[in-house]
């Protein structure tokens, strides 16, 4: 558990002695490993209590979501347009209902129910989960996973213990992801770093082989004045064949891009914010792109970037309205 020891001793500490809330928030930024915090909690709890000759059926269990005492809520697939969701909906919760006052299939074990994430919510599934929230059964632990808590619903939140795990420091982050068979230079590592403020999860997720270029193409993109130029072409062409969830990490490349163009104009040293090389580019660069410039884009980008998928437009009309932008 590297990084987050004191906080996975602490809650794995009450869960033992039973002195566990029954709801748990447990928040911080995407992709820093706040579901396998809990599974791990969960996967040590298990070695506690189990026959040790049946731990490994029930491990097994935990890693495919068919454990009878376990149960992880997140959105599903629309059968209709074989995408995932935009939420967690109600009926999911009123199954999740049926579980929670079902007896425990697994007597010496609790009920674990995570929730990933509870950002995922919308009004009606939010107001459903605080119902059973209101009556806590003994022996039944909810886990919600949050990457914005400050959009949940404050009467979900009063209901929770709350433990918020703070982002990796650099040398955790590249132990991360070294651990998941990244291998690469001292100057990648930093660069992912930089650019996913220290999530190893968002960084998995990047093509190591193409970020570094992708990453020059960007910024040469985002200061480029001909919108259709090919450089633009190829980024909307590449973009636009990404499903949702990939086109939003690289979404927030392109903001990441922006707000370090921002700081650069607004006068911020960011050798003290950054620890990449490749980010001086962007410095080097900051003289042909005006401050309006930037904050338009930004703009485009936080008030078109839901609608987008909500609605499921065109990717690549979205691009070329972002380069066209002055």
């Amino acid at each position: 558990m590297i990084g987050f020891e004191k906080e996975f001793k602490i809650i794995k500490n009450k869960l033992t002695e039973e002195k566990l809330n029954n709801s748990i928030l447990i928040s911080g930024i995407k992709g820093i490993g706040k579901l396998f915090f809990v599974t791990k909690i969960i996967e040590d709890y298990i070695n506690l209590k189990i026959n040790p000759k049946q731990i490994s059926h029930h491990l097994s269990l935990l890693k495919n979501n068919s454990h009878p005492n376990i149960r992880i809520l997140k959105k599903k697939i629309d059968e209709k347009t074989n995408k995932i969701k935009n939420n967690i909906v109600i009926d999911q919760v009123r199954e999740l209902n049926n579980f929670y006052h079902e007896t425990n299939i697994i007597e010496n074990l609790p009920k674990f129910i995570l929730i990933d994430s509870a950002d995922d919510l919308n009004l009606n599934s939010s107001n459903a989960l605080l119902k059973i929230l209101e009556e806590p059964q003994a022996n039944t632990y909810f886990f919600l996973i949050s990457h914005q808590p400050s959009a949940l619903l404050p009467t979900i939140k009063s209901r929770c213990l709350k433990i918020n795990l703070s982002s990796h420091n650099f040398d955790n982050f590249k132990k991360i992801l070294i651990s998941q068979n990244v291998e690469t230079d001292d100057e990648i590592f930093k660069l992912l770093f930089d650019i996913t403020n220290g999530s190893p999860g968002l960084s998995l997720n990047f093509n190591i082989d193409i970020i570094l270029d992708i990453f020059d193409q960007l910024i040469n993109s985002i200061i480029d004045n001909d919108t259709f130029s090919v450089n633009n072409n190829n980024i909307t062409n590449l973009f636009s064949n990404f499903e949702n969830e990939k086109y939003k990490i690289f979404l927030s490349l392109i903001k990441f891009i922006l707000i370090v163009f921002k700081k650069v104009k607004m006068g911020l040293d960011i050798d003290e914010s950054y620890l990449s090389q490749k980010i001086l580019k962007i410095e080097n660069l900051s003289e042909k792109i005006t401050i309006d410039t930037i904050d338009n884009k930004l703009d485009y980008l936080i008030n078109n970037e839901n609608d987008l998928f909500t609605f499921n437009l065109d990717k690549k009309i979205f691009m070329i309205n972002f380069f066209a932008i002055k």
